[in-house]
């Protein structure tokens, strides 16, 4: 556990070598690692869980100078007269608050939070996605919340995410968010994320999309080069946030 602690990911060939013992048997533990709810098996070893996992109200006042420093980078790619949804998310209500007020924007989302914050704001038309509201979440997700947002298509989709890696793709910890998650993906021109730099190779149980379908990565200044290089890889526009 200290490896894949230390290390965001293992390779089960690479720590039998170091341990001296067989692959089967790293196997074997790290299945008991997965089925503890401690790592996600991956082929031919395992990827530490995002530590980004709570209620939102435990993380909306967590790390607030890089989620600052990623909603200023994030701007640039917002111009008036778009329609822009925000999906729910800590990162996200940060954006949502520093929007120019002299941009015409359509605003879609399901966040409670970022609708309050946005209610009003001169030159933003609100659309707020309804449903089951789960406080956690801060946000409408369920059947309902799913078909209203299909009946969109934002020129940008800003989703949230609890964990992303290059092989694994985007990821949550709760599987009716994973899924407003995929339709609103689905339903978008094009798609951005903004993530601080502890989710970067780091998974959750329930996958959104793969690595291809982010068209902009909105990452920390100093966030590992390598993960960042993968990503672009993979035809993502990576954009670093310089600190303020």
């Amino acid at each position: 556990m200290h490896k894949l602690t230390e290390n965001d990911r293992v390779i089960a060939r690479d720590l039998a070598e170091e341990f001296g013992t067989s692959e089967d048997a790293i196997r074997r533990d790290l299945r008991d690692l997965a089925a503890a709810g401690q790592c996600k098996r991956i082929y031919g070893g395992a990827l530490a869980l995002s530590p980004a996992q709570g209620r939102f109200a435990e993380r909306v006042d967590t790390y607030l100078a890089a989620k600052n420093a990623l909603a200023r980078a994030a701007l640039p790619l917002i111009e008036s007269g778009q329609t822009l949804f925000i999906d729910s998310g800590s990162t996200n209500l940060m954006l949502a608050d520093i929007l120019p007020g002299d941009l015409a924007l359509t605003v879609v989302t399901n966040s409670v939070s970022i609708a309050t914050t946005l209610f009003r704001r001169p030159g933003i038309s609100l659309v707020l996605i309804g449903g089951h509201v789960d406080p956690d979440i801060d946000g409408a997700v369920g059947a309902q919340a799913i078909d209203q947002i299909r009946l969109f298509r934002p020129d940008l989709s800003i989703i949230g995410v609890c964990a992303l890696d290059p092989s694994y793709g985007a990821a949550a910890f709760d599987p009716r968010d994973a899924d407003f998650k995929r339709a609103a993906v689905g339903s978008a021109n094009r798609v951005a994320m903004l993530s601080t730099a502890e989710k970067l190779g780091t998974t959750a149980p329930h996958r959104i999309m793969p690595v291809k379908s982010i068209d902009h990565l909105i990452v920390e200044y100093g966030s590992p080069g390598d993960i960042c290089a993968a990503f672009a890889a993979q035809g993502t526009t990576i954009i670093t946030a310089r600190p303020s």
